[in-house]
């Protein structure tokens, strides 16, 4: 029995969840190590400081070795205040070529016009206000070297309160090598977008990563949709049915 376009359709979209589920697992271990040292001084009295957050620098390091391209950068954001030592603080480190890292510098002086406040940014803001992992882009991040990146995070909690998140930043070139061979055996073109109309990768060179294309989501009758199930992400994947030649 042969497998119907919305079957296929639906297959390539589970794909899709299966690729932004398994950047959320790589994230496991970061993620469990850094609120196990966290709590760990919290459970004798203490409060954290960035000398217990420096701690998690070689499980980052080791991670953005394991990653290879697939991960430019990653680590650990804390929320204002959460640190003994210093009101706004990460712990993120960046690809620098090879099997090198280096640290990510931020201004983070609030008294200074460049302050980088990154506590209003969506990828810190969804994990604070709504409790779950999201994943942002795709956009060119300037302090990436100018790559065009997701941002994948989710919240960081010790005892249930939220006190910063852990996250990467994923090429989008990299992502796609790991999306575009189910897109391709849909056949035809389809791409993967999300709710703004943002395409994120494409089996064919009719629409450009990061191109908008929000046509597409107001056509029911000329395209198959299929959502992504994931609860970190509202994207869709759309294959644009042929129209008979007349």
């Amino acid at each position: 029995m042969t497998s119907t376009p919305a079957t296929g359709i639906v297959r390539c979209s589970e794909s899709i969840r299966d690729a932004v589920e398994s950047v959320f697992s790589a994230l496991a271990v970061l993620e469990a190590e850094a609120r196990e040292s966290l709590s760990a001084v919290i459970r004798k009295g203490g409060r954290p400081g960035t000398r217990d957050l420096g701690a998690l620098r070689p499980t980052i390091r080791n991670l953005l070795r394991e990653q290879g391209d697939r991960f430019n950068g990653t680590g650990v954001v804390m929320a204002p205040d959460a640190l003994s030592d210093a009101a706004f603080h990460l712990e993120w480190w960046q690809r620098a070529g090879g099997q090198d890292s280096r640290p990510l510098r931020l201004n983070l002086d609030q008294r200074s016009e460049s302050f980088y406040d990154y506590t209003l940014k969506p990828w810190f803001v969804i994990p604070r206000d709504k409790g779950h992992g999201t994943v942002m882009g795709p956009y060119v991040d300037l302090h990436c070297a100018g790559l065009y990146i997701l941002t994948f995070t989710r919240p960081l909690t010790v005892d249930g309160e939220f006190i910063g998140v852990v996250g990467a930043d994923v090429p989008v070139a990299a992502f796609e090598q790991i999306v575009i061979p189910s897109l391709k055996h849909l056949g035809g073109e389809a791409v993967v977008i999300t709710s703004e109309g943002r395409v994120l990768a494409a089996n064919t060179p009719t629409w450009a990563v990061g191109e908008m294309a929000r046509d597409l989501l107001g056509h029911e009758a000329s395209v198959e949709r299929a959502a992504v199930r994931a609860p970190e992400v509202d994207w869709s994947v759309i294959r644009v049915q042929s129209t008979p030649a007349g």
